[in-house]
């Protein structure tokens, strides 16, 4: 029973690859591909295909570059995360195959010639599809002219465009720093700490970023970010044997910029208020006054929420000094005005 169920089966899978041969050598696959009932046996005889070819042509030459010996010595031994790769790489020749208009005489040749670019715009629609990422990255001009036009601020902005649209992180963080520590010395040269430089580098690329286009930088860095796979570390022993330690949490964005945001927020809200307040006749320095003690002062404001003193001074103590000096108020009302008209 299972041998006959087995020749089936291969029957089956061998009158598919034939009506796929076919159906490319007539130039006919892209139109019997978009038929429901059809596609799911095209699709299977493409992945027949393909899959040897992949492997052996791009996947396994990949794990070897990368020097995962054991990945690259069968496709059953691949670790999940390159396995995933080899899937999404797979799927990109067989969706490119079965879109292909034109005929196909030799399907394995085509598949050889075109795997690479497949493969490459394959990635490019994950990269906007999945991840909201730029499929093309590309360093916006004002971006680099507020970067100072420097090489390695510049690629390293680049690098960043490019890394948000990849699903994984950097271990339990979030940049690969480690790694663009060591194309530094290719644009800027040695220094003698290279990670802290290219961290300390990173901030400024951001904070650039951030200042050229809030839009632009919250739809292609910061939701692309949002979407990426949180790592899942078991904890260990240290190498001294103490307890296990805490690991690293995932920190989307620096400290000082939280601090930033939050404090945007308050400023934001406090604005509101004012604004509210002068529509229903209030007097202007009462206005200023209540918001300011609501969203800077009050219990479950600004103070509440912030864990340390961001930049070193406390904002509910600068707003408490203003509140307290009357010349100090004087000079803050004609400028909330300005702001609020």
């Amino acid at each position: 029973m299972e041998q006959n169920r087995s020749e089936v089966q291969q029957r089956d899978a061998e009158c598919a690859t034939f009506l796929l041969r076919d159906l490319a050598a007539r130039g006919a696959l892209r139109q019997a591909a978009a038929i429901p009932a059809r596609r799911p046996l095209l699709r299977t005889a493409a992945y027949a295909i393909a899959m040897p070819l992949v492997w052996e042509r791009h996947t396994r030459p990949l794990e070897n570059a990368k020097a995962h010996r054991r990945c690259a010595s069968g496709m059953m031994r691949l670790s999940p995360e390159c396995h995933d790769g080899f899937t999404d790489d797979l799927d990109s020749v067989v969706t490119a195959l079965l879109s292909y208009r034109q005929p196909i005489v030799n399907v394995e040749g085509w598949i050889s010639v075109r795997m690479a670019n497949a493969i490459k715009d394959g990635h490019r629609v994950r990269r906007a599809t999945e991840m909201g990422a730029q499929q093309r990255v590309r360093v916006p001009a004002r971006l680099a002219a507020r970067l100072g036009h420097d090489p390695w601020l510049t690629a390293l902005a680049e690098r960043v465009l490019q890394w948000v649209g990849v699903r994984r992180t950097a271990g339990v963080g979030l940049w690969p720093v480690r790694a663009w520590a060591e194309d530094r010395e290719a644009y800027a040269g040695l220094v003698p700490d290279p990670y802290t430089t290219v961290s300390e580098d990173l901030e400024v690329v951001l904070r650039a970023m951030r200042a050229t286009d809030p839009a632009w930088f919250e739809k292609y860095v910061e939701r692309p970010l949002g979407r990426k796979w949180a790592p899942v570390v078991s904890g260990g022993l240290e190498a001294d044997g103490a307890e296990p330690r805490e690991d690293s949490w995932l920190q989307m964005v620096s400290e000082g910029e939280r601090d930033e945001l939050r404090l945007n927020d308050a400023a934001s809200r406090s604005l509101s208020m004012i604004r509210r307040a002068l529509a229903s006749g209030a007097e202007v320095k009462n206005a200023i006054t209540d918001a300011l003690t609501t969203n800077f002062l009050s219990v479950g404001a600004l103070r509440a929420e912030l864990d340390r003193i961001p930049g070193g001074q406390d904002p509910s103590n600068v707003v408490a000094a203003i509140l307290a000096s009357a010349e100090a108020l004087d000079r803050l009302v004609p400028e909330v005005v300005s702001i609020v008209a």
